[in-house]
């Protein structure tokens, strides 16, 4: 996983370039931060899966696609990740 992190700050200048409004989205820039963390997954830490190149436009691109299907998205990832662990401990 990317040892980046973004800010609230980082986010919200990323928000704004893609045009989010957080008035009018089901979900708030924490969600899209925290998002936008996670989906660092998907840059240059690993070459085999890299397709945003740590570019943090592309990341929030992602990152808004994943919100705009379910507001809570990365909060439910987070519970899934964790009791995947959980089960993964028990075999």
């Amino acid at each position: 996983m990317s040892e980046k992190k973004f800010t609230s700050e980082e986010a919200q200048e990323v928000a704004d370039k893609i045009g989010i409004n957080f008035s009018e989205v089901d979900f708030e820039l924490e969600d899209f931060r925290m998002g936008m963390d996670e989906e660092m997954e998907h840059g240059t830490h690993d070459p085999q899966t890299d397709v945003t190149g740590d570019d943090p436009v592309l990341t929030g691109k992602i990152t808004l696609a994943h919100l705009k299907e379910f507001g809570d998205y990365y909060q439910r990832l987070e519970e899934m990740e964790h009791q995947a662990k959980k089960e993964r401990a028990v075999e």
